[in-house]
């Protein structure tokens, strides 16, 4: 099979198409089946050459870990998975350092160089289709032994599955010299030969209880590096195999139309057609449009963004015990004050870099892990010094100073050139603000509302951030994202001081009215600095609209808040890799 990586923007598209098939109803598992794209590992524990248990695999994931997966870091049934509220991975079924109890909420029994058609495996000695239903049945039993027949059944009905193959069926097998099937059938037959295993297959499934599924159709596997590398030997340069492409296209349609076929068929059954075609031959074909790498993601703000650094310091506003980080990796609390991940996190990973940005004072890292993203933030601070005085937390000038000792440290470790690239191309992302308002102007005796309207207040706090975006701009900072506030009347502290005044679970509106006025006024300052500060490209992040819909009408987000939030972390990195011309 040809490993090719998923790029960031194309995992959110296989998100956004699969989940047609689950809305209205909680997916308690993913189950895949398939070949390369998908296999989180099984090929380690089989007989066969075709494994990625070796470095540069897996540089990207947990710990810099190769498991198996055709991939630099984690694949797609990792994020849907993650997606749907479930383990921020898919565990292979064969893989021995997992059990029935891992597998109760995900598992995964491709096999890398597998294809539909049986004699597809026999390549390179991987595990047939067939196979793959066997252990999914064995799968089933020790399922209904481990949570019973009701729970088993329920489970096996409202899973997710996952089906990705194809690719290997014509590059390995067909399109492969001396090949058997070439001499049986014509590629129109082969198709159609094909198509019918499919159908076949997912009937099969179906037999077996599955009811939702995400049936993966053929990238432009001319444009694979194997292919284009033959191409580049036969002396036509650096192109696609048109023929090959033109096979998967045909395919493809194939492919949907069988799905509306087994859709009228068969009932009960939602089956989504997700096309990873198109996208990927833009990518191929234009990858400017995609943007650059960035080098680093480096943070600076407060507890929205903050990666651990409180954990260091004398404050009593501190996250490291549990419920935090109770889905965090390793089920750990980490100072983020979070359940999980949070923002910076998702959007490293969205550009290609580790899934997580490290907090600058934890000594667990340095600066060989700071090289590629750092977070200076410090819950409870904000743009006013008095503000961090509250809580006894960092204040933005500290956050500013351990900034400039990380500089002194990049340039050590990876010389002055590299290090100039790093903090100029380097994406910054600032959030804070909400604790200016509700830990210090509108906190009981609070010195700042006997010094300040609310509106000369939010006009004090503008001058802050401005003078903090000219300081790190004279660091070397150019692509900066700015985040508004949210609507921080309707916090859950917020929410419970209304009710103990006898106003209901209802938001302070006091509040929201302020973030609104002051998000109007921040976005005209990211306006100023842009045409002021030459070379300065930022954007202006609103959360206010997005969080405010999920409090006042959760239900329209069905029981899948975490996926929208999930989501909009990945969309907001799309969007800045265009704002900021990645």
């Amino acid at each position: 099979m040809k490993a090719y990586n998923f790029m960031p923007c194309r995992i959110l598209f296989f998100v956004q198409l699969i989940t047609p098939c689950v809305v209205g109803g909680k997916v308690p598992a993913i189950i895949v089946f398939g070949d390369s794209t998908v296999d989180t590992g099984n090929n380690n524990q089989i007989l066969t050459v075709l494994r990625s248990n070796f470095p540069p695999y897996g540089r990207d994931y947990y710990d810099k870990k190769a498991t198996g997966r055709f991939c630099n870091g984690r694949i797609p049934p990792d994020f849907i998975s993650e997606a749907f509220g479930l383990r921020p991975f898919v565990p292979a079924y064969l893989d021995p350092m997992y059990n029935i109890t891992d597998f109760a909420v995900g598992v995964c029994f491709a096999s890398a160089g597998t294809g539909y058609d049986s004699a597809t495996s026999h390549v390179l000695n991987v595990m047939p289709l067939w196979k793959e239903i066997e252990n999914y049945k064995e799968y089933q039993k020790k399922l209904e032994a481990y949570v019973g027949i009701q729970k088993s059944k329920y489970i096996i009905q409202d899973a997710l599955y996952i089906v990705s193959m194809g690719t290997n069926d014509f590059l390995e097998n067909y399109f492969a010299m001396q090949s058997v099937r070439a001499f049986q059938y014509t590629t129109e037959q082969y198709r159609g030969f094909i198509i019918g295993h499919v159908e076949n297959f997912i009937k099969e499934i179906y037999q077996l209880g599955a009811r939702k599924i995400s049936l993966t159709g053929l990238p432009p596997m001319g444009c694979l590096p194997l292919e284009r590398a033959a191409n580049m030997l036969r002396g036509q340069g650096d192109t696609c195999n048109n023929n090959y492409n033109d096979c998967a296209l045909k395919f493809n349609e194939m492919l949907s139309a069988l799905i509306q076929k087994l859709n009228k068929e068969l009932p009960g059954i939602r089956i989504a057609f997700a096309n990873p075609y198109g996208i990927i031959l833009q990518m191929v074909q234009n990858p400017a449009s995609f943007g650059g790498k960035v080098p680093a993601i480096i943070v600076f703000g407060d507890s929205s963004v903050d990666a651990g650094n409180n954990n260091q310091i004398s404050t009593v506003l501190k996250s490291n015990f549990e419920p935090y980080g109770r889905d965090f990796y390793g089920k750990m609390p980490t100072g983020r004050f979070c359940n999980g991940r949070i923002p910076p996190d998702f959007i490293s990973e969205a550009f290609g870099l580790r899934p997580f940005v490290p907090a600058y004072l934890d000594p667990m890292f340095n600066i060989t892990d700071f090289a590629g993203g750092v977070c200076f933030a410090s819950a409870g601070t904000g743009y006013d010094n008095a503000t961090s005085q509250v809580l006894s937390v960092i204040p933005l000038w500290k956050e500013i100073e351990n900034y400039k000792e990380y500089q002194k440290k990049l340039e050590a470790y990876v010389g002055s050139k590299k290090a100039k690239y790093i903090i100029q191309e380097a994406l910054y992302l600032v959030s804070l603000g909400t604790n200016d308002f509700l830990e210090n102007y509108y906190s009981i005796q609070s010195k700042r509302a006997s010094q300040f309207t609310i509106e000369q207040y939010q006009g004090f706090l503008i001058e802050l951030a401005e003078n903090f975006i000219k300081q790190i701009y004279q660091l070397g900072a150019r692509k900066i994202s700015f985040t508004g506030l949210p609507p921080m009347g309707c916090l859950p502290l917020e929410r419970a001081t209304n009710i103990i005044r006898g106003h209901g679970d209802a938001c302070n509106e006091k509040y929201n009215d302020c973030a609104l006025r002051f998000n109007v006024m921040l976005n005209g300052l990211v306006d100023k600095l842009n045409r002021e500060l030459p070379g300065m490209k930022m954007v202006f992040s609103n959360p206010y609209e997005l969080i405010l819909q999920i409090i006042r009408n959760p239900s329209s987000f069905g029981r899948w808040y975490k996926y929208y939030i999930i989501k909009y972390n990945y969309l907001q990195a799309h969007i800045l890799k265009k704002a900021l011309h990645f």
